[in-house]
């Protein structure tokens, strides 16, 4: 009797772990293995690594270095970019799974942009960014790739993807329709206070660092 209540409050434990499980941003209760990240078997041409990352980049003391990932869905995905000072926070649909697509879809986002808030970019390996240098030939950005297997040095990335993953989980359909509803996800991470950023939203901070930016400029065009 004591064996079978035993295996009874086990299974009982369990499901009640897996339907809490279902409730957080990545939808797993176990902390999977760090890395794990998307390789690409093909070379990436111009790959800089990052170990030649701007240190200001590295250490979140820069403004304007961002990290990229994508959300991965049924359909359509969205691609992510996340400031690392301010962990301000974009995202748009890429209608395909083309690199051509995808890096078009990134334009969209940066290219409206000042060009001090978009100094470097950090990429995974995987083959979506294999067409990275139209964004040095374009808004003019560094950009390098992380080691493989090592999600760890893109931690905004992470955080931003596990929020979405909130309101869109993993085998959700994402269509190109659904650009408002990504939009409405986004401004909600953005208008987070966060007590990394002496608990100012990451909206708030990349304002501030907006700012800052443009009396840094007048200050030039003034001398």
């Amino acid at each position: 009797h004591a064996h079978t209540a035993h295996f009874l409050l086990n299974r009982h434990n369990r499901h009640r772990r897996e339907r809490w499980a279902r409730c957080l941003p990545r939808g797993h209760g176990r902390r999977r293995r760090r890395g794990g990240g998307r390789t690409s078997r093909f070379p990436i041409p111009g790959r800089v690594p990052i170990s030649e990352r701007p240190p200001e980049a590295g250490d979140r003391s820069g403004f304007g270095h961002w990290e990229a990932d994508g959300v991965i869905g049924a359909g359509c995905d969205p691609r992510t970019e996340v400031e690392r000072k301010t962990r301000f926070l974009m995202a748009g649909i890429v209608p395909g799974k083309t690199a051509g697509e995808s890096v078009g879809a990134r334009l969209a986002m940066f290219s409206p942009l000042p060009a001090g808030t978009r100094v470097s970019v950090t990429h995974d390996n995987g083959t979506e960014f294999a067409r990275h240098t139209r964004l040095r030939d374009g808004p003019g950005m560094d950009t390098c790739f992380a080691d493989p297997y090592s999600s760890r040095r893109r931690g905004g990335n992470e955080n931003g993807n596990g929020m979405i993953r909130r309101y869109l989980p993993e085998r959700s359909e994402i269509r190109m329709g659904m650009a408002g509803e990504l939009r409405e996800i986004v401004d909600e991470a953005d208008n987070r206070p966060m007590r990394v950023l002496d608990y100012r939203t990451p909206a708030e901070a990349f304002a501030d660092e907006l700012l800052e930016l443009q009396d840094q400029q007048g200050c030039c065009t003034s001398k």
